[in-house]
């Protein structure tokens, strides 16, 4: 120090320095060194800075004596926490600093485990904006204490992240993240120092993962234990998994944990990633960054920074490489961010560090799996390149590893499928690929497979020339043995190739009919793909330009390839002989070519083909023959010859296996093109003959279908010797031969009749005797009682009867056997009413009669026949018959002008004109009038079923005819009767029947209906419903149970009863509504039938209703009836071709609709609305609806409490979905804008109806929504937080229920137990979930969202009744005072206001809750604020009378001296005089706790009691005066305690000034009368006097009489207990001050003083028998006035003499009969009175005196005498002996034989007494046997 003063300051320094050196040096023991230690070293290390050279010399000197004695020497602890804080000190220099941190290095490891852990925090937080080398020095030395600071860890969450300090301090949580990351990295026994075991070798090598730095910064100065190193590693596992650091910071730690070495570190790490598995977000970017760089260590990357060669980190170990590629593995982002993934991906294949094994390689490829799968193209494409090569070097060089090599396989195969231009320009790979499915073990052949398979889309844009390289190799690989190889191939013809390709069908043909069922299956399903879905009804919506390419290859093409590869094959080794037959390919092959190429004929004809036809060669075949014909006729006979090789084929392929395919291929070729096919079969009609005895039913019936095409163009002899043939070989051949024979009769005949009369309709056939022979033999098959050939017999009637008429009399005579056309009627009918048939037989019969009329223009049993079927209505159950009788009907109705009559195999529906005409319409009149007047109208469910399906088949095959035309009305009314039927199929129908109405009437009449229809349901039009009546079924019986009587009630009448036997028939109108509600259902389920039927057929009318017609639909679709909604669902799908695109067209008017009808009043309304909901909801969001969205989340929540279970139930599901929904369009990864939009939207609903619902279920998913919204929102929600957390808070509190505020307010009478109760509810209302939604938002709040915020939080913390919500507001301000502490500056003056007012709360836990919110707003407090709330604090403490303010106060200051201190200092002044104020409140059970708090107010303000006095003395003693003016008795009580404090702490150091005004204070005090508490001031100046007597006198002569006068005043009071201690105190006071007033007080006391004399105690026997409790108060009284004699007992002699004789008098009266507390006293009094005694020095020569002094002694003898005999009583023995030591004295100095004597007589007794007493202590015998001694001793002498 420069300047004149510089010199002496420095000597005064040295001189400083000396005696610390001193006192070091003097220090014996370690306690001592210790204690030296602690005190001198942190302010010795400051000298440091002295800029006197001297001085820092000095303490050099110093610090070598200190590191000598106390290095080695491990129990003497340092002063650490003082070190940390003069280290942590910003105005440290860095001198002081570097000294200091050795000694904290020294100290901290030997502290208690405990203390170490305590400090932890204090350690990071000082080595902030430190050098590197002091932060890793210190951060070494905590390393080995983290495992303890994990075990006192706190539980609570939010508590957690605040314990270390490091959400402030960013900086100082990273070099921790990084230290811990490189220690777990340090290899056991490794160090920088050690040498490498190989001499050539220069320096050592750095462990994997770490950096030479890193290395050196962790391994510390010399080598450490393993054990050690093991020990501290778990510790730090341990720590990282408390949940003290964000999990995402200590991820990366734990993977590294979990490779370590030793199992007990790595059993902790697994232990923590389990319990962290769910919270770790692997797909964060900068998390995967810092796992790469683990990885392959630190890269030299060209452009970037280069790192210094010591920070470079080495590549990772294996063993840390297996715990990170699972977590790579699983992270998208890891497989995206690149160059790292390739890095990864090649180190792992082909490095040579050594830093990878079989295991890692499996992982590798596996990781290229997830690259590709997760990289955009545009990203993967550069790199593909490469990735191939590596897998295709992989796949080379890897023989003996068939899993990784599959794994290669199976990764080319997704590399192609997502970049095709890798793969299809060089087809060799696919070559490859084929070779290695034919080469490689089963396993890997899966993979090649898999490969193959994910390739095969990459392929279908390839050139020319490759594509014709693939179709050879599919050809090739389809015939390989391998199925593997074979499916393949399959798959790539069908994938790669257009379903027109000729050379791949026929590559899928050869696989349809493979060995191995799952090739034949794939490979028919690629063959007929197109097929299926151009029959796919969905489709007919789309659009032409939507439609794909052809679906079949031509007819010829295929045909023309099939032929070339046929006769090939045929020369060569695939050929395959079946019996005498050699064909191409196998049977089944030959089979799918036969189903294939009639297909593709079909398709080339131009009719749409499907598999369904197959079975019906007869289809379009008009068509086929014409196209067929067409074809033949071209190219020179080559193509005809083509079409006759594959009709060959089919031959042959029948001739080789009896299958149906090949049957029905020959049957289409032969039916289709009969003039150029059917000849060439003439000649093989033995074969024909032989294939009708078949086995298969089915086959039969095909080969007789062919057999009569083929007959029928035969020549008459030939023919009728075939037919004879036929016949004559029945009756010697099988059933089957006779079943088969029976239908080819029968369809030669009516083949050949047929042709014959398309050339000559005139033309008979009665007389024609073969004919008529086999008709009678066909008939007789009826009679057969063989199943088959009945049924077969119908089929070949049917077909004659079809084609002509039968050569058959019209009737017969009742005897005559012969048949006629009425008895083959009789006996059809009869075959078709037998229940006993089957049901295919009545079928056949019912057709058979009907085609009766076919060909039969002159058929006269027709209305017959009309009238037997309608009579079967009632007796048919069965649908299928009455459909097959429908037919029979139109059959009989039309005649020969039906359809049906026509040939099938050359003319077309359309083309078709009646062989002959003027056939009557009567029938179909009469018919028509019967269905619609009579039997439609039938309540009979059969005939009602029947007649509707009857009405339906003429309506469908006689809409033409005039007789319908003019009854289309009567025929709609019937079919709109019949849509309310309870019959599905009736309804069914009934719509149907409609639709086909609705075609054939004129557009105005189908304006009307549409109209009709849509009124219908949209409701405009009064439904039509079943009345009900007394017999009307309302329920199905069972449905509501039992009526009382005991039946099942369902009908009207019983409902009635019902109601009425209830005492409530009003009731019976609820049922009626119900009954009404049930025909109105089943009406309208018919018109959706009606409107589903018509809507398919009229898209064009509905399009201007689409929008009101969707909406309402879209919401049946839902109805909880399934008949309404399967029926809707129909309607839908007839109007709607593609459901998702009309949904998203017209989403807004459905949302409207489904909103508007969810709180209808019906509830299955609401529930198809909650239905429908859950469903619109699925895959979409709102973002155009947001309007909408609101008010269904309002809905949803009234519906959610509906009466109904089931609409509850929906209604809870559509919750979820608009939760989901919601959470979707409020994250704001989605886009600010509308993000923003949807929260706007959500939250107003979710705040003011969901949270405060009283429903449960409202609640629970109105949270659950709230808190993933929040997570999703972030930032967005800001605007709005001002909103969200009150309501937040709000709710916290309304959901915990009302029993705990109830036990609350119950447990008011004692408010300690109140306050835990209540603080552990706000505590665990923290961990609610809506406080952590609250927590969580907290981070979003600025300037702007406080403005709203804080009125809104305001109102909570002043006035909500919930404790909960108002110390969850407190929760939030805290909060919010250490996130944004500068924006919540403006508003703490208002948040300051609401807690001061929260402070008189009635709730104690509120209040402290209040109060420590108050301290954490200081922080943001304007210095007026503060100031404020001070003087407000102390206004409170001093005016309120109540002692919940004054704790409210002490729980403030307690909280700002914690949480900001530095306010705490500033104000201390005004809050220190206060809390010493405070603290002398009177301790009782109930304010323990508040004077605790005033104490470490106090002690953490000051630095000491003493020190705290001087220091705020002058308040203080401003305070004083105000405490003492008080108009509160406990106030003005506690300033006196707190005056007695003041005074003895400061003893005789006290000001005179300061002394005089207490005393003045006090003495003010004392005037007026007497107060609970007053005696206190008296106390106070007893204190004043006993520590300051010496400075009170010489301060205090003046007033010294006023003081005296007023203490004797203040003895005369009558109060007792006050004058008791008035008394004590006054002789305190006399004594310390040594005044003689012995006279004035004995005035005062006399009177209650006993005398002597036997009348004196007579009375006063007599007043105790009177009354007890005033002799009892007396007592009292006596006990105060003999300690106050005692110590007033004055040293001046004569008032001493005057009074000694009286006194004597009254402790000898007192002593014989009173309490031991008073005989104590009296002991008491007595010693004083005997130390100040003086005998007089002429005893032995004046008589009078020693007369006196022998009563005296006399008195006294008696007393102690009196007093010893008292047993059990030890200190009043004790203070008695002393006193006779006294007396002895006295007796020594008397010299006088008598008065010793006298005394000696009357002790001796009581002596021996004492000596003998067994309850005596040993010490007390002692002193009175030694005491006997001196007494006998002093006889002797004295003899």
């Amino acid at each position: 120090m420069s300047g004149p003063g510089g010199v002496p300051q420095a000597q005064d320094e040295l001189q400083l320095l000396e005696r610390v050196f001193i006192r070091l040096g003097c220090a014996e023991t370690d306690e001592q060194l210790q204690e030296a230690v602690s005190k001198f070293l942190p302010p010795v290390l400051l000298k440091l800075t002295s800029q006197n050279e001297g001085v820092r010399k000095k303490v050099m000197e110093l610090l070598v004596h200190i590191n000598k004695r106390i290095k080695n020497n491990h129990n003497i602890q340092l002063p650490v926490e003082a070190l940390l804080l003069q280290y942590q000190d910003p105005m440290a220099t860095s001198f002081v600093i570097n000294f200091t941190i050795i000694y904290l290095k020294m100290g901290f490891p030997r502290l208690p485990l405990e203390k170490q852990a305590e400090l932890v925090p204090s350690v990071l937080a000082g080595i902030e904006s430190k050098p590197t080398s002091h932060q890793d020095s210190l951060l070494l030395m905590i390393m080995p204490v983290l495992g303890e600071v994990a075990k006192i860890a706190p539980t609570e969450p939010e508590k957690k992240r605040s314990v270390l300090g490091l959400c402030e301090k960013p900086s100082v949580a990273k070099v921790l993240y990084s230290f811990m990351f490189d220690y777990l990295l340090l290899p056991y026994g490794s160090h920088p120092s050690l040498k490498p075991a190989d001499p050539k070798v220069e320096g050592c090598k750095v462990p994997a993962g770490l950096s030479e730095y890193g290395w050196k910064r962790v391994a510390g100065e010399a080598v450490p234990a393993s054990e050690t190193v093991e020990t501290t590693k778990t510790g730090i596992v341990k720590f990282l998994g408390t949940g003290l650091l964000p999990e995402m910071e200590v991820a990366l730690h734990l993977m590294i944990g979990a490779a370590d070495t030793r199992h007990g570190v790595a059993s902790a790490a697994d232990t923590q990633n389990r319990q962290l598995s769910g919270v770790i977000d692997w797909n964060d970017p900068e998390l995967v960054r810092k796992l790469y760089s683990l990885f392959l260590g630190t890269l030299v990357i060209k452009d970037r920074p280069t790192t210094k060669q010591e920070h470079k980190r080495i590549p990772s170990n294996t063993r840390i490489r297996l715990k990170l590629m699972p977590v790579l593995l699983k992270s998208r982002e890891a497989a995206m961010q690149f160059p790292s993934c390739i890095q990864v991906t090649f180190d792992l294949l082909f490095g040579t560090s050594g830093n990878s094994n079989a295991k890692l390689k499996m992982m590798a490829v596996n990781f290229v799996h997830q690259i590709i799968f997760h990289c955009p193209e545009h990203r993967l494409s550069p790199i593909g390149a490469v990735i191939l090569s590596a897998l295709t070097r992989l796949v080379n060089e890897e023989k003996d590893n068939p899993k990784l090599r599959g794994s290669c396989y199976v990764a080319i195969g997704k590399l192609g499928l997502k970049l095709p231009a890798l793969v299809n320009k060089d087809v060799s790979m696919i070559q490859t690929f084929f070779d290695a499915m034919s080469t490689e073990d089963s396993d890997t052949q899966m993979s090649v497979q898999e490969a193959l398979g994910l390739m095969a889309p990459a392929f279908r844009q390839i050139e020319q020339a490759n594509r014709k390289f693939i179709e050879a190799i599919v050809a090739t690989y389809i015939e390989k043995e391998e199925k593997q190889v074979r499916l393949v191939a399959v798959q790539y013809a069908g994938e790669v190739f257009p379903h027109d390709n000729v050379a791949t069908r026929y590559t899928l043909l050869i696989g349809a009919g493979d060995v191995k069922d799952d090739v034949a299956k794939a490979s028919q399903a690629a063959l007929y793909a197109a097929v299926k879905k151009a029959n796919n009804p969905d489709l007919h919506h789309k659009r032409k330009d939507e439609e794909s390419g052809p679906i079949l290859p031509d007819f010829m093409e295929m045909l023309m390839y099939l032929m070339d590869k046929s006769s090939i094959r045929l020369k060569s080794s695939f050929k395959v002989i079946v019996g005498d037959v050699t064909l191409p390919f196998p049977v089944t092959v030959g089979s799918q070519m036969c189903d294939y190429i009639r297909l593709c004929l079909w398709n080339s004809a131009g009719v749409l083909p499907s598999k369904e036809m197959l079975v019906t060669p007869e289809h379009e075949a008009p068509k086929v023959g014409r196209y067929l014909k067409k074809v033949m006729g071209e190219g020179s006979g080559k193509k005809k010859d083509l079409v006759i090789k594959y009709v060959e084929l089919a031959e042959n392929l029948l001739r080789a296996s009896g299958g149906m395919q090949q049957a029905l291929a020959l049957l289409h070729g032969v039916g289709s093109n009969p003039a150029e096919i059917a000849p060439r079969y003439e000649k093989k009609m033995d074969w024909f003959k032989f294939l009708l005895n078949n086995t298969k039913e089915e086959l039969r019936e095909t080969v007789a279908m062919i057999y009569g095409l083929v007959a029928a163009i035969l020549n008459k002899p030939d023919f009728e010797k075939a037919l004879k043939d036929l016949t004559r070989s029945m009756k010697e051949k099988q059933l089957e031969y006779q079943h088969g024979a029976v239908l080819a009769i029968g369809n030669s005949f009516g083949r050949r009749i047929l042709l014959a009369r398309m050339k000559d309709p005139k033309q008979q056939f009665s007389d024609w005797r073969i004919y008529k022979d086999s008709c009678q033999l066909l008939i007789q098959q009826l009679d057969s009682p063989q199943n088959l050939l009945i049924g077969s017999g119908c089929l070949a009637l049917a077909e004659l009867g079809r084609c002509g008429p039968l050569p058959l009399p019209d009737t017969s005579d009742s005897d005559s056997s012969d048949q006629s056309k009425m008895s083959l009627i009789t006996k059809l009918l009869a075959l078709v009413k037998s229940n006993k048939t089957s049901m295919r037989i009545r079928e056949r019969a019912a057709l058979a009669a009907g085609s009766m009329c076919l060909g039969d223009v002159n058929f006269p049993h027709r209305r017959v026949l009309l009238e037997s079927f309608i009579e079967l209505a009632s007796e048919v159950k069965d649908v299928e018959l009455h459909f097959t009788i429908g037919d029979a009907l139109v059959h009989c109705a039309l005649g020969p002008l039906s359809p049906a009559a026509r040939d099938v195999w050359t003319v077309s529906e359309e083309e078709f004109s009646p062989l002959e005409t003027g056939v009557g319409a009567e029938e179909l009149e009469w018919l028509v009038s019967q269905l619609t007047d009579k039997l439609t109208r039938s309540t009979h469910p059969n005939i009602k079923q029947a007649s509707c399906l009857w009405l339906l088949a003429l309506v469908k095959h006689c809409m033409s005819q005039a007789a319908v035309q003019a009854k289309l009305l009567a025929i709609q009314d019937a079919f709109m009767g019949l849509l309310g039927d309870n019959n599905d199929l009736v309804q069914d129908a009934a719509s149907k029947g409609i639709g086909i109405v609705y075609e054939a009437c004129t557009e105005d009449q189908r304006d009307g209906m549409v109209n009709n229809l849509l009124d219908s349901l949209l409701g405009k039009k009064p439904q039509e419903v079943k009345k009900v009546n007394e017999e009307t079924k309302v329920f199905q019986e069972g449905e509501l149970g039992k009526i009382p009587s005991g039946g099942n009630m369902s009908t009207y009448k019983e409902l009635c009863s019902l109601a009425t036997d209830m005492g409530q028939p009003d009731l019976v109108y609820k049922f009626m509504h119900l009954a009404n509600y049930n025909a109105t259902w089943n009406s309208k389920r018919g018109a959706a039938f009606g409107f589903s039927t018509i809507a398919s057929k009229a898209g064009d009318q509905l399009e201007p209703h689409l929008p009101k017609i969707i909406p309402k639909l879209y919401r049946y679709q839902f109805d909880p009836t399934p008949r309404i909604q399967q029926s809707m669902s129909s309607i839908w799908s007839a109007l709607v071709p593609e459901s998702t695109k009309t949904v998203d067209k017209f989403l807004p008017q459905i949302l409207a609709e489904l909103q508007k009808e969810l709180t209808s009043a019906q509830w299955r309304v609401r529930e198809s609305c909650c239905s429908g909901l859950t469903d619109l909801l699925r895959g979409r969001t709102l973002d155009e609806a947001l309007d909408t969205l609101t008010l269904l989340w309002q809905d949803i929540f009234r519906v959610m409490d509906d009466i109904k279970e089931s609409v509850r139930v929906a209604a809870a599901k559509t919750a979820q979905s608009l939760s989901r929904v919601s959470i979707k369009m409020c994250d704001v990864s989605c886009g600010a804008k509308s993000g923003e939009a949807a929260v706007k939207a959500i939250l107003p609903p979710l705040l003011e109806k969901g949270l405060t619902s009283t429903v449960s279920e409202v609640r629970a998913v109105c949270l659950a929504t709230l808190m993933k919204v929040t997570k999703s929102a972030g930032p967005l929600l800001a605007p709005h937080l001002g909103i969200l957390i009150p309501a937040l808070l709000e709710a916290t509190g309304e959901m915990e229920g009302q029993q705990l505020n109830y036990i609350s307010t119950r447990l008011a009478v004692d408010q300690d137990v109140q306050e835990k109760l209540d603080s552990a509810r706000m505590a665990a209302s923290r961990s609610t979930p809506t406080m952590e939604c609250v927590n969580y938002v907290l981070q979003y709040v600025d300037s702007n969202v406080l403005a709203l915020l804080v009125p809104r939080l305001v109102d909570i913390i002043r006035g909500n009744p919930s404790i909960v919500s108002r110390g969850g507001a407190a929760h939030v301000v805290t909060t919010l005072t250490h996130q944004c502490p500068l924006d919540l500056q403006a508003f703490t003056g208002k948040l300051l206001s609401a807690f001061l007012t929260g402070l008189s709360d009635r709730n104690p836990a509120v209040r402290i809750s209040y109060a420590g919110c108050i301290g954490h707003l200081m922080r943001t407090a304007k210095d007026s604020s503060k100031e404020k709330l001070f003087n407000k604090l102390r206004a409170w403490y001093m005016e309120k009378e109540d002692d919940a303010s004054r704790a409210a106060v002490a729980f403030t200051f307690q909280a700002v001296n914690r949480h900001n201190p530095d306010v705490m200092k500033a104000y201390a002044s005004s809050a220190m005089p206060i809390a010493f104020l405070a603290m002398h409140e009177e301790k009782n059970e109930t304010n323990t706790d508040v004077l605790e708090v005033w104490e470490e107010v106090w002690l953490d303000g000051t630095p000491g009691s003493e020190g705290g006095i001087r220091l705020y003395q002058t308040e203080i003693m401003d305070l004083l005066p105000q405490a003492l003016g008080s108009n509160q008795w406990p106030v003005k009580a506690q300033a006196a305690r707190a005056i007695g404090t003041v005074a003895t702490k400061l003893g005789g150091t006290i000001q005179a000034g300061v002394q005089k005004k207490l005393v003045e204070l006090l003495l003010c005090g004392l005037e007026g009368r007497t107060w609970t508490g007053k005696e206190c001031l008296l106390r106070s100046l007893a204190d004043i006097a006993t520590s300051g007597a010496e400075l009170m006198v010489a301060n205090m002569k003046e007033e010294m009489g006023i003081l005296v006068e007023a203490l004797l005043k203040e003895c005369r009071k009558q109060k007792l207990e006050y004058r008791v201690i008035a008394l004590e105190s006054t002789g305190t006071i006399l004594s310390e001050l040594k005044l003689d007033r012995f006279k004035d007080i004995y005035e005062i006391v006399a009177e209650h003083l006993p005398k002597s004399t036997d009348e004196d105690k007579e009375n006063g026997s007599k007043e105790d028998m009177e009354d007890q409790e005033s002799s009892q108060k007396q007592l009292e009284l006596q006990f105060g006035i003999l300690t106050c004699l005692g110590l007033a007992w004055p040293e001046n002699k004569e008032t001493a003499e005057a009074y000694l004789g009286k006194v004597v008098d009254h402790l000898e009266t007192m002593a014989q009969n009173t309490t031991r507390k008073n005989q104590l006293a009296i002991v008491k009094c007595l010693a004083n009175v005997m130390k100040n005694w003086k005998i007089p020095v002429d005893l032995a020569a004046n008589q009078a005196p020693k007369d006196a002094c022998g009563e005296i002694f006399s008195k006294i003898a008696k007393i102690i005498s009196t007093l010893l005999l008292i047993p059990k009583y030890a200190q009043l023995r004790t203070e008695t002996l002393q006193v006779l030591s006294q007396a002895i004295k006295l007796l020594v100095e008397s010299k006088s034989s008598d008065l010793v004597n006298l005394f000696k007589d009357e002790i001796t007794r009581s002596l021996d007494g004492v000596i003998k007493d067994l309850g005596s202590d040993p010490n007390t015998k002692d002193t009175a046997r030694d005491l006997k001694t001196a007494l006998n001793n002093l006889t002797e002498n004295k003899n």
